[in-house]
C-alpha cells in the first residue's frame, strides 16, 4: 500500500480523514456517497490534492474523483479545483488531457486566474512543449499579471528557454 502514508493526514479530522482513508480502500461511491451533500469547497480541494495511492495511475484516479464531483449537482467546482487537476495532469505529462480540461474550463465559463496560467506555463514547459508554454507567457503578458509567484514562474521559464532579454524586460515591467 502507500508508503507515504500521510503525516499530513493527521492534521485532518472528521469526514476528510475518513474519506481519504476510504478512497485508498473502496470505490468512489462508497467512499464519498455518505458525504455527497455535506462537503465544502475546501474539503473537495483537500480530497483532490491528497490522493496518495500510487498503485493506480494517480492522474486517472484524480480524474475519476473530479468527474464524480462534477456528476453530483450539489457540488460546485471552481477554478481552484480545476487548477489542482491541471497541475496533476502536468506532473503526469498528460498534455492532451490538459488541453481538454482547458477547453472544459472555457465551456463552463469558469474564469482562470493567474495561478491557472502559471500552472499551464509550468505544465507545458516541463512537458517539453516550448511553443505552448510561450503562448501562455504571451497571454499573461497581454493580460497583465499581478501575482508574484506566477510572475516568478514566467521569468524562470523565459530563462529556461534561453530568452534572457525577454525575462529581463518582463521583470522590469
Amino acid at each position: 500500500m502507500n508508503t507515504k502514508c500521510s503525516t499530513k493526514w493527521r492534521s485532518y479530522a472528521g469526514c476528510i480523514l475518513s474519506i481519504l482513508q476510504a478512497l485508498d480502500m473502496i470505490d468512489l461511491d462508497e467512499a464519498l456517497g455518505a458525504w455527497v451533500e455535506r462537503l465544502s469547497n475546501k474539503e473537495r480541494s483537500i480530497i483532490l490534492k491528497e490522493q496518495l495511492n500510487w498503485e493506480r495511475e494517480v492522474y486517472y484516479y484524480y480524474l475519476l474523483i473530479f468527474d464524480w464531483f462534477k456528476q453530483k449537482s450539489c457540488h460546485e467546482l471552481n477554478v481552484i479545483h480545476y487548477n489542482i487537476i491541471l497541475r496533476t495532469l502536468g506532473k503526469a505529462q498528460k498534455l492532451k488531457y490538459v488541453e481538454s480540461l482547458w477547453n472544459e474550463i472555457n465551456l463552463e465559463g469558469i474564469l482562470s486566474i493567474n495561478s491557472t496560467n502559471a500552472t499551464l506555463i509550468n505544465t507545458y514547459s516541463k512537458g517539453g512543449e516550448r511553443d505552448e508554454a510561450v503562448r501562455w507567457l504571451e497571454r499573461i503578458n497581454e493580460g497583465g499579471m499581478k501575482d508574484e509567484v506566477a510572475m516568478g514562474i514566467v521569468v524562470q521559464k523565459y530563462t529556461k528557454f534561453g530568452e534572457f532579454r525577454q525575462a529581463e524586460e518582463y521583470y522590469k515591467r
